[in-house]
């Protein structure tokens, strides 16, 4: 059953996970968290509002890899897929050694097949994405950025606001893209 609260355009998912049949191009985060247990599917808040402001301009800047300007033509999935948030788990996301584990990375390098190009957002997705490719589990090409909430893009130097970092950080992953480059985990904290 499709969530009530669930963008138009975005299909049915869990909260962990948001499938795109014949997609190119997915996403990885971290964990589900508060408004996506909430709102029933993945990136819902603070974090989905930052994605929803970098597609258009990934789009606009690289079609071929970036072919919609909208969510519901990515696949957008998490390193970890149980919810985490401290007034439900006492945290907020999974440890390394949790994601990591080898039935977590079967089920994300399930989610993850067909892809050409995967953007690891955050060090436990980059960890995750890193232990995928090095197995032989993942063959698409990886760009790893910083996490899309608020607070991580706040940290993003270069620019005065919102619009100017996030900006930033599309010409990163875009950068890593076209370079084959991995950011090492201190750049996507």
């Amino acid at each position: 059953m499709r969530p009530a609260s669930l963008p138009l355009g975005v299909p049915t998912a869990a909260v962990h996970h948001q499938p795109c049949p014949g997609a190119c191009t997915g996403f990885v985060f971290i964990c589900p968290g508060r408004w996506e247990a909430q709102r029933g599917y993945p990136c819902a808040g603070g974090t989905g509002a930052n994605l929803a402001r970098v597609l258009p301009l990934l789009h606009a800047l690289d079609a071929r890899r970036f072919p919609s300007p909208q969510r519901a033509d990515y696949v957008i999935t998490n390193a970890w897929a149980q919810i985490e948030y401290p007034a439900l788990t006492g945290r907020s996301v999974p440890t390394l050694e949790e994601v990591l584990a080898p039935w977590n990375l079967q089920r994300l390098a399930t989610e993850l097949q067909g892809l050409q190009w995967v953007v690891g957002c955050g060090a436990h997705a980059q960890a995750a994405l890193q232990a995928l490719c090095a197995s032989g589990q993942l063959s698409a090409r990886v760009a790893c950025e910083r996490h899309l909430s608020q607070r991580a893009i706040n940290g993003i130097r270069g620019a005065a606001d919102s619009a100017g970092r996030l900006a930033l950080w599309c010409q990163g992953v875009l950068q890593q893209f076209d370079a084959g480059l991995a950011k090492t985990a201190e750049n996507v904290a």
